[in-house]
């Protein structure tokens, strides 16, 4: 191991290098692991993920040892130990050694860079909604039909920052639309966001426009045209008046989906509701005149 000379303010000679960490290696410094906090599983597992995509980047952030690396009490990195120790997998990590003891009260208390500020940092416009939109259309990719809590509905940087490379005009597109339809704090953006988004993939051949200004504005809507009842919906929830709250973007998007759909369907529609573990309806699929299938 390389190891780097700093003296600390009590002239404890600290030294650090990368080290190729092993599944068993880790296991045998995690026996070594005493007074830490208690495993956060979900950690764990976004962490291994992570590993096992590939994702895994030598960083500043690694582990610490009161010792050598081969018999000195684990100060910090014991998430990174038990992610590499389940991934199966042998990854490169930065190892301290001869940290100081008092150090562990103030170890990992600082907090990491989210996805929105990664994109802030890169230039980004609306890095918050951009980010938050990435991680919901990525959750109605892969479980539409689960609540989105827990270390399963996270993303990581890298992942956010893959998927926006490869739809960035598309994303873009729909979060200033999702903006302008929660103007009147109406919708949830994200919620508006991810229905733009998902109902223009799978209906290229549908102009939106009379949709968006319906349900933006209200004007000239009848009795039964599903913007009305999708406003009316949203209202409740802004009100009160529902039982569900308004904070659930994935409630917002399930009544979105299900106006939309049947907008496009030409269904009239009085009431809508989305309840409490309902399956996230799929929008309808519209191509451009002159596909063969151009609806099903």
């Amino acid at each position: 191991m390389t190891t780097t000379r700093q003296t600390a303010s009590r002239e404890v000679a600290l030294t650090s290098g990368i080290m190729s960490i092993s599944p068993s290696l880790a296991a045998e410094m995690l026996t070594r692991n005493r007074e830490n906090r208690p495993l956060d599983k979900g950690r764990v597992t976004h962490l291994r993920e992570a590993i096992l995509r590939g994702e895994w980047l030598v960083s500043h952030q690694g582990i610490a040892f009161s010792g050598s690396w081969s018999d000195g009490r684990l100060l910090d990195g014991q998430h990174r130990l038990e992610a590499i120790r389940q991934s199966g997998q042998t990854v490169s990590l930065l190892v301290f050694e001869n940290v100081p003891v008092e150090t562990f009260s103030v170890m990992d208390t600082g907090r990491s860079r989210t996805a929105s500020t990664i994109l802030a940092m890169q230039g980004e416009h609306d890095a918050a909604l951009l980010a938050a939109a990435i991680r919901h259309i990525h959750l109605f990719n892969t479980m539409p039909d689960t609540e989105w809590k827990g270390h399963s509905s996270r993303l990581t940087n890298a992942q956010v920052l893959t998927f926006l490379e490869a739809n960035r005009e598309k994303v873009a597109t729909a979060c200033g639309i999702a903006r302008l339809m929660s103007k009147e704090r109406l919708i949830i953006p994200t919620a508006a966001a991810v229905g733009y988004y998902t109902t223009h993939e799978a209906s290229p051949g549908v102009d939106q426009d009379s949709w968006v200004k319906g349900v933006t504005t209200g004007a000239d809507l009848s009795p039964g045209d599903p913007r009305l009842a999708l406003r009316n919906a949203l209202i409740s929830l802004g009100t009160g008046t529902s039982g569900r709250r308004r904070s659930d973007s994935r409630g917002q998007l399930g009544l979105y989906l299900k106006a939309w759909n049947a907008w496009v369907l030409q269904k009239p529609v009085k009431q809508l509701r989305f309840q409490r573990g309902e399956k996230m309806p799929r929008p309808v699929h519209v191509l451009p005149e002159g596909s063969s299938d151009s609806q099903k």
